[in-house]
């Protein structure tokens, strides 16, 4: 605890910004890049929509973690930033959604995470393309007489 509080302190001597917490932010990028996708024309709009329904990880597993029905909670978290609500987050004490928790995140720390999440999905897929692109079958054998 002492050592997160030391690495908290150096981050905000890089950039003090702080966003709401508690599956907040990332439930509002997955709703802003949802709603970006659905005005993307062709197939972008389906990988768009999915890295946005990547991002409700955080606040699905946040709640399953805390024993909650993350569907209800996730639904509920949708319906309150709708709602104008931009703070709200998961009380997991209180199993519910407020609409400010108090929960804060270093602005900094969640857009590393982010971009690393991202560069790690990426490098995976570019591996898979990389070996769905290479033929089957391996070297060929050189001529071999026939067994009788």
């Amino acid at each position: 605890a002492i050592d997160d509080g030391v690495n908290v302190i150096k981050a905000m001597t890089r950039d003090a910004r702080f966003l709401p917490g508690a599956g907040g932010a990332e439930l509002r990028l997955a709703d802003a890049l949802q709603q970006y996708a659905e005005a993307q024309p062709g197939l972008d709009q389906y990988a768009i929509n999915k890295y946005g329904l990547a991002l409700e990880v955080v606040p699905r597993t946040l709640a399953e973690n805390a024993g909650l029905d993350a569907a209800n909670i996730v639904a509920a978290l949708y319906a309150a930033h709708k709602a104008g609500k931009n703070n709200a987050g998961i009380n997991v004490v209180d199993a519910r959604v407020d609409a400010d928790t108090g929960v804060l995140d270093l602005l900094w720390t969640k857009k590393e995470a982010i971009r690393q999440a991202t560069d790690a999905a990426v490098t995976v897929l570019r591996v898979d393309q990389i070996i769905m692109a290479k033929p089957a079958g391996g070297a060929k054998k050189a001529d071999q007489p026939a067994m009788q």
